[in-house]
């Protein structure tokens, strides 16, 4: 490579370098094969995950914003007047 073109002993120890330099990320690489395997898998679980993620967000955001009632109260403690509407929606006379 550059001992060609330079043709020098310095030119010639830098090729060699180089090369050792590639072979020694090669074998990194092999070595290191499954864990660049699984940070991959970890990687697309993250896609998938912040996709779903905010689908969800938006759904909420979309409840938010939209002025639909819910058709059911809630009930707490001590608000027995909310049950007693809700029964009377359910047990009362039916409009047609």
């Amino acid at each position: 490579m550059l001992s060609a073109v330079l043709r020098s002993e310095t030119a010639v120890k830098i090729s060699i370098q180089i090369i050792n330099a590639f072979v020694e990320m090669r074998r990194f690489i092999q070595h290191n094969a499954s864990i660049f395997t699984r940070l991959d898998s970890v990687e697309r679980r993250q896609i998938t995950f912040e996709a779903e993620t905010e689908k969800n967000f938006e759904k909420v955001f979309q409840e938010l914003g939209s002025d639909n009632r819910p058709k059911q109260g809630i009930f707490f403690d001590g608000q027995i007047f909310d049950a007693y509407v809700f029964a009377a929606k359910v047990y009362g006379p039916r409009s047609k």
